[in-house]
């Protein structure tokens, strides 16, 4: 069951929302629906799964290199144990 949201767009994403509805010949929730389907699959999967489809390490040796890395970008003398 769908449920009834409200939220504020600024004048130029609501314009981009009607371009897609009408490119896409759909109904504004499906273009919403669609676009956080995307983003969520494009920030939340991809990284951490880079190395491994690599074949180079395995899920959670890449994902805790990946948060060491992250967490000493600032320091130039990073030792990363595997």
């Amino acid at each position: 069951m769908r449920q009834a949201i409200n939220f504020r767009l600024n004048k130029e994403i609501i314009i981009l929302l009607h371009s897609l509805e009408d490119a896409l010949h759909t109904s504004r929730t499906a273009v919403v629906e669609q676009a956080l389907r995307h983003y969520a699959r494009k920030k939340l999967h991809a990284v951490p799964t880079l190395l491994e489809f690599a074949g180079i390490l395995k899920e959670e040796d890449a994902t805790r290199m990946l948060k060491n890395i992250r967490s000493n970008k600032h320091n130039k003398n990073i030792e990363t144990e595997l």
